[in-house]
């Protein structure tokens, strides 16, 4: 290339270009086109974006494809470089359906340059470079010598400059390089020279004649500079859907005796326009209406008033004959027949795409602290706001006992004196309490109404008598109905629950103690029933134990479902997907190479909130803390693979948000984080049970806190749920790929 000295394999592959150019069987065709139609949408809202199109581009020619913004520039090449597929009528490139084994395209015999700039603006130019040059197994020296060449063909920046870094213009201009370091047979570019300058612009053109000329290339350019087009052999003028002429530069001038090309473009809309009706039918036979607000001239019409054959402009047999393929496919290179080596990465572009990934990830610092600070700050706030015990709750304490006036105070005795029992009993009251005291009922019950306090205990005027009267079992059907009042504010039921223990718990360390100092048996006079060790936790297991499996698990599920999902679209909205795509690499690849890439980061991001939640917050593991990671690791990948599927289904990200959201809530509510399964109406335990996280919450809470292994069902059933999970979501995220690239 203009005195680059290519490696072996590239000076191969131009000798067997023109070898087979040449050949007396070769086909003179670079891209051959018949009654190409392709629709989107289906029914009375469907749009034919091409419709009927015939076009011919001659190899080693240079096409300009000229025409305004929606009239299908862009998905005719889409269509031309196997990203889409027709819904009826035939394509050859280089003689070879499009995604058949030995076309090359997607591939490394097509460049392309899309409208968007689609390139990673945390990679420098000759890290970019390097990248496609991974794709397509090029060797180090000849990226390099084709850096140096393009960056003064291009007039580049250093090639050690951020892609994010440079002006538009120049990102153009590397978005342009990519399209060309690896000396395809067949350039598309669509708007290379928007944003360049007129003398760059003339090089550029100049560069693509001599690649025509000389390397016999096929050059097929969308541009909005319509004058520029007359430097290439041949151009198509396109207006909704149809191609109005195809014709040289000169000949289009000659025949209307005009100056510019651009004055030749408006008069054939213009007769276009008069011709034919807004919203028109298609032709088709469908239902389906023009997408453009205009219908192209007849082509007969077009026959007599340019001289040129638009029935049939490539005058060609109708049917295109292509060259025989091991497997051919006009379904966006889907091979029909199914082959497990389909599915199977090939090796060395998963090496580059994981090693893309990893490069993406740690030039950005701040999505990478993200990543792993997160969990660990999650995990932190979680276990500080979660499952404490409430303190500062300020009950009313209405006490009838009191009267000063006779003598009847508070005091500290500590003996056996029947005397102030209710003062006795309140010191038994946890500190975490606030005791508030009320002169009356009324008062007291008017300060909960208005959340000035949580309840009301009431002593009535004779509590201490009739307490010894009870102790004594004197007259007990005269005091039966005179105990502690107590009025809860239940509007909040776990404060409700923790109030109404401590105070159970208050007067049975005052009956206990009191029956002690008298001499009585202490266990007489408290409830007949006695909690002995539990056979699993502890007596006074704070909340916290029994939310942290769940929670950990929702944390580094949440993290790795919408970082898989979110990357992938991202690199989708920016045309990063497609441009990997037409270079060879298939999507099962770009899905394993995620997959691959964020489960290091899952793991790291485990091994984090398992420090956190165990040392700093010593919350106790009593099983083994390997099956427990085990566990969490999994639920990580069940994750990533959903990921792998909303990415597949969703093109933008308001979609990926959405059906996070919707999953975490539905996942996690259900799935016995915050409240056992056991609290869910029963016929809703099955569905439960059923999502992809139940089961591995329960598992992990075995291990945790009750020192159960893989020997138990609760465990290896958690394991295998979330096996289930993963291989479940990564075929249908595969089928739903097929059938997506089937309907493209």
């Amino acid at each position: 290339m203009d005195g680059i000295q290519s490696s072996d394999a590239s000076s191969n592959r131009i000798d067997m270009i023109d070898t087979r150019a040449t050949g007396a069987d070769a086909d003179p065709h670079g891209v051959l086109i018949r009654k190409a139609v392709k629709t989107y949408g289906s029914g009375k809202s469907s749009c034919n974006v091409l419709q009927g199109l015939d076009m011919s581009v001659k190899r080693g020619t240079i096409y300009g494809l000229l025409g305004a913004s929606g009239c299908g520039k862009t998905t005719l090449l889409s269509c031309v470089v196997g990203s889409r597929g027709l819904n009826s009528g035939e394509i050859l490139v280089l003689g070879h359906e499009p995604g058949s084994v030995h076309s090359g395209v997607p591939g490394p015999n097509v460049g392309y340059m899309p409208q968007e700039l689609a390139l990673y603006g945390n990679f420098t130019i000759k890290e970019t470079l390097f990248f496609f040059g991974g794709i397509y197994k090029l060797k180090a020296a000849f990226i390099n010598s084709q850096c140096e060449f393009l960056s003064k063909l291009l007039d580049l920046p250093p090639c050690d400059r951020y892609v994010k870094t440079l002006s538009g213009g120049q990102q153009r201009r590397v978005s342009f390089a990519v399209a060309l370091f690896h000396e395809p047979e067949l350039l598309i570019l669509d708007e290379p020279t928007v944003g360049v300058d007129p003398i760059l612009r003339h090089s550029i053109w100049n560069h693509l004649v001599r690649q025509s000329v000389e390397h016999g290339r096929t050059v097929i350019v969308t541009t909005h500079y319509i004058e520029e087009a007359r430097q290439a052999h041949t151009v198509g003028m396109m207006r909704s859907g149809r191609l109005l002429v195809e014709d040289s530069p000169e000949k289009l001038l000659r025949t209307f005796q005009l100056s510019s090309l651009e004055d030749v473009f408006v008069q054939f809309c213009i007769r276009a326009d008069g011709r034919h009706s807004i919203g028109q039918v298609s032709s088709t036979g469908s239902n389906a209406v023009i997408c453009d607000s205009t219908e192209s001239i007849a082509s007969q019409t077009l026959s007599r008033e340019t001289n040129v054959n638009t029935e049939n402009p490539l005058n060609v047999s109708e049917t295109i004959q292509p060259v025989k393929d091991d497997c051919v496919s006009s379904k966006a290179g889907l091979c029909q027949s199914f082959n497990y080596k389909n599915i199977l990465p090939c090796p060395h572009r998963l090496s580059v795409l994981i090693r893309k990934n990893y490069l993406m990830s740690f030039r950005n610092i701040g999505l990478f602290l993200l990543t792993f600070l997160m969990p660990i700050f999650q995990s932190a706030v979680s276990n500080i706001t979660l499952g404490n015990e409430p303190t500062d709750l300020r009950m009313a304490i209405i006490n009838d006992e009191l009267d000063p006036g006779l003598g009847r105070v508070c005091t500290n005795a500590t003996d056996c004196e029947y005397s102030m029992l209710s003062c006795r009993y309140l010191r038994y009251i946890n500190d975490k309490i606030i005791q508030v005291p009320y002169e009356n009922i009324s008062d007291a019950i008017e300060a909960g109404r208005r959340g000035h306090v949580w309840g009301v205990v009431h002593f009535g005027r004779n509590f201490t008598e009739e307490f010894e009267m009870r102790d004594w079992a004197i007259g007990l059907e005269n005091v039966i109905d005179r105990r502690i009042n107590v009025h809860m504010d239940t509007s909040n039921q776990q404060v409700a629950v923790f109030i109404q223990k401590w105070l159970v718990e208050a007067y049975d360390g005052f009956v206990k103690d009191f029956s002690k100092v008298c001499g009585h048996n202490p266990e007489a006079g408290g409830m007949p029933l006695t909690f002995l060790d539990p056979v699993y936790g502890r007596k006074d297991t704070p909340f916290t134990e029994f939310m942290a499996p769940g929670l950990m698990i929702s944390i580094i599920y949440s993290a790795a479902l919408l970082l898989t999902a979110a990357t992938m679209v991202a690199e989708k909205e920016q045309g990063l997907l497609d441009r990997s795509l037409v270079a060879g690499v298939q999507m099962h690849e770009i899905l394993f190479s995620n997959l691959l890439s964020q489960f290091t980061s899952m793991v790291g991001q485990t091994v984090l909130t398992f420090l956190g939640v165990l040392l700093i917050f010593n919350v106790p593991c009593y099983g083994n803390v390997a099956i427990a990671m085990l566990v969490v690791v999994l639920q990580g990948v069940v994750s990533m693979s959903f990921g792998l599927l909303i990415a597949v289904v969703c093109d933008n990200m308001n979609g990926v948000i959405s059906l996070t959201t919707a999953n975490f809530l539905l996942v996690f509510i259900m799935g016995g984080i915050l409240w056992p399964i056991e609290g869910l109406p029963f016929d809703l335990r099955g569905v439960a049970y059923c999502l992809p996280s139940t089961s591995a919450i329960e598992a992990l809470r075995s291990v945790m806190t009750r020192g159960w292994g893989l020997e138990k069902a609760a465990v290896y059933g958690g394991v295998l749920m979330s096996l289930v999970w993963i291989f479940g979501l990564l075929a249908l995220c595969i089928c739903v790929l097929r059938y997506r690239q089937n309907s493209t």
